[in-house]
């Protein structure tokens, strides 16, 4: 009997070293070594075994009294380590899903970004192009306008200088002309000539006008008088072409500006519009960039106590288990005893 009880001493020991892994605060208000203890004490005093086997049974409530405890704290931590798992995986995939929306929307916003900024580059190469036509066409305008002053002028002093001369021719017929007045006239239609380009019909009256200083002759004055007014007629005549060419033209310069005009205009309100849109992509990309990094920010916090929560609940499994089994050990070593007593009593009474 000795023994056997010599056995069941080695595996008590060996128990009590797996529970004080896993310790329980309410594992240390019993002992089965003093049950032991006081099993063997009872055998040797010859009590009855209703006595030592309530001493057993109350053990053994003693046991499933506290297994029942630890099943509703371990099924109550389950269901919050479930819950929380549960919670956290959420919270994971949740930012996931953020993450790659805000993915894709930074992506397209980029994409958009760089047609537009190439778009714009291109909208301002036009724009300045047409600027640029438009100073080239101003400069153009201003300098016909200055060439027209200039030709109104030549214009005007022809008239005069062949007016001049037609009064010359008059006075010449009178006998009341100088030779240096004739002079003077013909240096003026020469210079007439030249400035208005018409040097083919200024050619015949000058040369009248030279052959009269010559000859005292009343015809050739009143025929010099008929050259040079047909010469008015005729500067007369090409300043009327060049006035109508000039408004030929000023109305081709205004319909060129009004086109180039309307291109400028209608540029800068594309332009407008571009830079409206790279702004509001650059808030996207901003916003979007932001949300990315909260979404990674959010997935990395979450990641971390999911696994913590992992480790925690996998540890009280692991607890749950390890001191149930201490137990379920406890009480088969008090039902191997209750056996042996059974078995001891009986020898005695035997």
């Amino acid at each position: 009997m000795k023994a056997i009880f010599g056995i069941l001493a080695i595996i008590v020991i060996t128990q009590a070293g797996f529970v004080q892994k896993y310790p329980l605060n309410y594992s240390n208000k019993r002992n089965i070594m003093s049950i032991m203890t006081e099993v063997e004490s009872k055998l040797k005093a010859r009590n009855p075994l209703d006595s030592i086997k309530g001493i057993l049974n109350a053990f053994k409530s003693e046991v499933a009294s506290e297994q029942g405890i630890h099943d509703e704290v371990y099924y109550a931590q389950k269901t919050e380590c479930d819950s929380e798992i549960d919670y956290r995986s959420k919270e994971v995939q949740d930012a996931n899903s953020i993450l790659t929306s805000a993915n894709g929307i930074l992506k397209t916003a980029k994409i958009i970004k760089g047609k537009s900024s190439a778009t714009l580059d291109a909208t301002e190469e036009i724009l300045n192009t047409a600027t640029r036509h438009i100073e080239m066409i101003n400069s153009a305008r201003k300098e016909d306008t200055q060439s027209y002053n200039r030709a109104a002028v030549s214009f005007n002093d022809a008239i005069n200088a062949i007016d001049d001369s037609i009064d010359l021719a008059t006075a010449l017929a009178k006998g009341q002309i100088s030779l240096a007045q004739v002079a003077e006239l013909s240096t003026k239609l020469l210079k007439s000539a030249l400035t208005t380009k018409l040097i083919q019909e200024f050619r015949q009256p000058m040369a009248a006008l030279a052959a009269i200083t010559q000859e005292d002759d009343a015809s050739a004055a009143e025929r010099l008088v008929q050259l040079l007014q047909t010469l008015r007629s005729a500067v007369e005549t090409a300043w009327t072409d060049y006035t109508t060419q000039n408004q030929l033209a000023l109305q081709q310069f205004m319909g060129q500006k009004d086109l180039y005009t309307t291109t400028q205009e209608r540029l800068d309100k594309a332009k407008s519009r571009l830079v409206a849109k790279l702004e509001a992509n650059e808030g996207v990309i901003s916003v979007q960039t932001a949300v990315a990094q909260a979404a990674i920010n959010r997935r990395s916090r979450n990641q971390n106590l999911l696994e913590d929560a992992n480790d925690l609940c996998h540890s009280f499994d692991v607890e749950y288990e390890a001191v149930t089994a201490g137990r379920r050990q406890e009480l088969i070593l008090i039902n191997e005893l209750e056996r042996l007593a059974t078995r001891r009593a009986a020898e005695q009474q035997s």
